[in-house]
């Protein structure tokens, strides 16, 4: 029995060269692999860990594998962008438009004011000036109404437009950095804006992230591939 366990010791030795030689890479780097799949035992049964496109999977869905997450505080680009000089131009130029409209019927109503005033009680003309009041006023009002609606119409458009451009620059960031999925977020120590609760249950709700790793915000990055400020 004593012959038999240095041949044993011996025969264990091998099997351990054998089996790290078959680990290592072929390269002289001291890391183990490259392995089709590694399996891990388990109470409730096997998992096989493998590679599916570069990421660790442990099964055929979609759902059962890692994927890598980003965080992008889309307001700073969004903001920047809405300051545009294409889209400053546009909201200045509906704005002028919309406010020689106003400023025509105001004159209209102020002719109908300073008429009306001049008329004594029983005028029989003030019935005629009345009804020529309410219907300038009318048009006022559906001139104001059509005002917001076109404006923020424009401002819809512009906003879409901006986000489209920040989807895009995301991506692009995203394909360099090997990110799969980028989610919007204020970070959880910034400032809050307004005063109201309803503002700020608002920004409550929109810091998805209460806590979030070193360099998993890739903002700045998407800030610079758009070509504005990183603040």
């Amino acid at each position: 029995m004593q012959k038999l366990i240095p041949i044993i010791v011996a025969s264990g030795l091998l099997t351990t060269l054998l089996l790290t030689a078959r680990l290592q890479s072929s390269q002289d780097n001291g890391k183990l692999g490259p392995f089709d799949s590694i399996t891990f035992s388990g109470s409730e049964g096997d998992l096989t860990i493998t590679n599916s496109d570069k990421r660790i999977s442990w099964g055929d869905e979609e759902t059962s594998q890692a994927w890598s997450v980003g965080f992008m505080e889309i307001g700073k680009a969004l903001e920047q962008l809405m300051k545009a000089d294409h889209f400053t131009e546009a909201r200045e130029d509906l704005n002028e438009e919309l406010d020689e409209e106003i400023s025509l019927i105001r004159k209209t109503l102020d002719k109908i004011r300073d008429r009306a005033q001049s008329l004594e009680p029983d005028d029989p003309d003030a019935p005629e000036v009345k009804q020529q009041w309410d219907e300038a006023y009318k048009k006022f009002e559906r001139l104001q109404k059509r005002g917001l609606r076109i404006r923020g119409d424009l401002a819809s458009q512009q906003m879409q437009e901006s986000y489209k451009e920040v989807i895009e620059a995301v991506n692009v960031v995203s394909d360099r950095l090997n990110i799969d999925i980028v989610l919007r977020f204020i970070p959880p120590d910034g400032e809050f804006e307004g005063k109201t609760p309803e503002a700020t249950i608002m920004q409550i709700r929109l810091r998805t992230a209460l806590r979030l790793p070193e360099g998993i915000d890739i903002t700045d990055e998407v800030l610079v591939e758009l070509g504005l400020e990183v603040e």
